[in-house]
């Protein structure tokens, strides 16, 4: 294969010069994106123009897109799922998809930690009172010995357990399509989905995104959580019903929320969170 490669997921250049070598080595020339910030499907098809294949992000990949580059051949995902392709239309017109099982699973399972303790010992607040020129008493709680709910229990949920028993916490999980014998291997619990809202300290999302799954955290989910419980999610922002989640943090169903993602990306400015 011969010509342009479009790059417009960031970390695979910052993080591996090599794959960039590779696919230069190859007589591929490597383009990356005019602007900067999350694409829309106008931008991405003029960022798209003359190149047979994309290492991507999340931008939209779908049959507007594909019928306006003919020439695209492959959809390299730098990550895991391919919510953000539509793959029949890929289907459809020849195009190629693949991802990267693995890549990211440490890095988001430290995110997870990181939302986890940052919103349990209430950093963000502490940070933005003493940059105002405050210097509040700040009362917090704990990580080390509580309860975390995990949901989906892939490769990145199997880390944040892993991560988790560093700070003795009793772990729940729960996912309908583990494989036999995991929640064994894991020496975890596996109650039922509402069982382990309830129970939770903390409850970690990590399923996949995917119609049965959209919306899974919803307000009458958030209702059965306790009020001193906090909601993480560094999986997809579809996951999560936001309207719900903003009335659960203004009405005080739950301690807090700590979200790495959010439906759509950017949000709209008018979206309740």
């Amino acid at each position: 294969m011969t010509g342009k490669v479009l790059i417009t997921a960031g970390a695979f250049c910052r993080l591996n010069n090599d794959g960039v070598a590779c696919l230069e080595s190859k007589g591929l020339t490597v383009q990356l994106p005019q602007g900067s910030g999350p694409m829309d499907e106008e931008r991405l098809i003029a960022e798209l123009e003359g190149c047979v294949a994309v290492v991507a992000g999340m931008e939209p990949y779908t049959e507007r897109v594909f019928a306006a580059r003919p020439e695209l051949r492959v959809i390299a995902r730098w990550g895991i799922g391919y919510d953000s392709v539509d793959v029949a239309a890929a289907t459809r017109h020849g195009v190629m998809l693949v991802n990267t099982p693995g890549v990211v699973t440490e890095a988001v399972a430290d995110m997870t930690l990181a939302l986890m303790l940052g919103i349990a010992r209430r950093l963000p607040y502490g940070d933005r009172s003493v940059r105002a020129g405050a210097w509040p008493m700040i009362f917090s709680g704990q990580v080390f010995g509580k309860v975390l709910g995990v949901v989906g229990l892939g490769q990145i949920g199997q880390a944040v357990i892993r991560r988790a028993r560093g700070f003795s916490m009793r772990i729940l999980g729960h996912d309908p399509y583990c494989e036999d014998g995991l929640c064994e291997r894991l020496i975890i619990e596996q109650p039922t989905l509402e069982e382990l809202l309830a129970e939770s300290d903390f409850v970690s999302l990590h399923c996949t995104m995917c119609p049965d799954t959209r919306h899974l955290i919803n307000r009458e989910r958030l209702r059965l959580m306790k009020p001193t419980a906090y909601l993480i999610n560094a999986g997809r922002g579809g996951l999560v019903d936001q309207a719900a989640l903003a009335e659960a943090l203004r009405e005080g169903w739950i301690a807090g929320a700590a979200v790495d993602v959010l439906d759509p990306e950017p949000p709209d400015p008018d979206d309740p969170l």
